[in-house]
């Protein structure tokens, strides 16, 4: 007997449902965040696509564990979502990684397939090993089921867009300069059409025309 498996985000819903592109940012300096500004700017711009940002905080951490439930209910209710925080030692914050425990029961649950994926991050150096960092936000994401965008553009464009080379995510740098001034435009812009792109997918999957 053949069993037809249905995605919970791929069943019908309504024309007029809003298509939801959530960001998720750990930025105990303002680096990230600038970045996550970005992505948020590039994400807006698409029809039919609205923006909720979320900040990790300290404040919803207790005995080492994040809770925010009302966060968690509004990822369930996304079609994508779009997680940054700064490349510390070479991986994810201590704080987004608590995040990501906590959504363990979403895990055991399957209630994020089918969700659109993507991280950005910023550290101090060209490279600082954000690689890792981003390979970390893919590996979690694809444990959820999620579809993972990264980003399209090449640095050999000239255009300064990716201009430090990474494709899993949107990478920036950033040292002790205030996040006025860093990420620079060029990290900007890569996070900006991060966001437009994760934005034109969700479209594309689960737009009106999709059902």
């Amino acid at each position: 007997m053949n069993a037809t498996l249905t995605s919970p985000l791929l069943a019908p819903s309504s024309n007029d449902a809003p298509l939801i592109v959530s960001i998720v940012t750990h930025s105990p300096n303002g680096h990230t965040a600038a970045m996550g500004k970005a992505v948020a700017l590039g994400a807006s711009a698409v029809e039919g696509v609205i923006v909720h940002e979320h900040r990790i905080l300290g404040s919803d951490i207790h005995e080492g564990r994040w809770l925010n439930e009302a966060i968690l209910a509004d990822l369930d209710a996304s079609h994508a979502i779009i997680i940054g925080s700064p490349t510390f030692m070479g991986c994810v914050s201590s704080q987004l990684k608590s995040f990501m425990d906590t959504t363990s029961e979403r895990y055991l649950h399957r209630r994020w397939v089918d969700k659109v994926g993507a991280a950005f991050t910023v550290s101090g150096l060209p490279a600082g090993d954000k690689g890792n960092m981003l390979a970390t936000c893919a590996t979690f994401s694809l444990q959820h089921g999620m579809i993972w965008v990264g980003v399209a553009e090449s640095p050999v464009s000239g255009h300064g867009i990716n201009r430090l080379g990474f494709f899993t995510g949107a990478a920036g740098q950033a040292l002790f300069e205030p996040p006025t001034e860093t990420p620079n435009a060029e990290d900007r812009l890569t996070a900006t059409c991060l966001g437009r792109r994760v934005a034109e997918v969700v479209v594309r999957l689960y737009g009106s025309k999709s059902h």
